[in-house]
């Protein structure tokens, strides 16, 4: 038979003995772990940013509902989310202001890229960085798209740039 004296110490052993174990982070993944590519929105021609309230983008062929921004909802910058099984994604663009509602106004942006498994941290776990290689895009309301970086990483920045025709001179 055990004395109450020690079980009472084999208790106290045992709770000092789980204390030095490492112990889980209880904060979990904190950090971005999503490599999502953010676009920013410019008139033709400037550095000077623009924000668009009836921009519709809509993921084209995407498996799932993918409208990224409906309009009446006030837009400069937007993630473009890729899919890690994929190798190419577009995005169409539709205006849905009165005077340009018009599907033969609509623009699509393709990226072709290649997925990157990347093993972030032992907290977070492995993620998918990609590589753009190639982009191509319509030219109605767009005049013109740059990719500033073309490895996405869960850095939150600025990836690629959209510059909108937003006067007649533009055309």
């Amino acid at each position: 038979m055990i004395g109450r004296g020690t079980l009472i110490s084999a208790i106290a052993a045992a709770g000092v003995s789980l204390a030095l174990l490492p112990s889980c982070n209880s904060t979990g993944c904190t950090e971005n772990r999503n490599a999502i590519p953010q676009a920013e929105f410019f008139a033709a021609g400037s550095e000077e940013t623009i924000t668009l309230d009836s921009l519709e983008i809509v993921g084209v062929s995407a498996p799932r509902d993918s409208v990224l921004s409906a309009p009446g909802t006030e837009v400069s910058k937007i993630y473009l989310p890729m899919r890690p099984t994929a190798d190419v994604t577009a995005w169409s663009f539709a205006y849905r202001w009165k005077a340009l509602d018009d599907p033969r106004l609509n623009d699509t942006i393709t990226f072709a890229y290649t997925s990157i498994p990347y093993f972030t941290s032992e907290e977070c776990g492995a993620t998918y960085r990609y590589r753009i290689d190639r982009m191509d895009y319509t030219r109605r309301l767009i005049d013109s798209v740059a990719v500033v970086d073309s490895m996405i990483t869960n850095i939150d920045k600025v990836y690629i740039r959209i510059f909108f025709k937003v006067s007649e001179s533009d055309e």
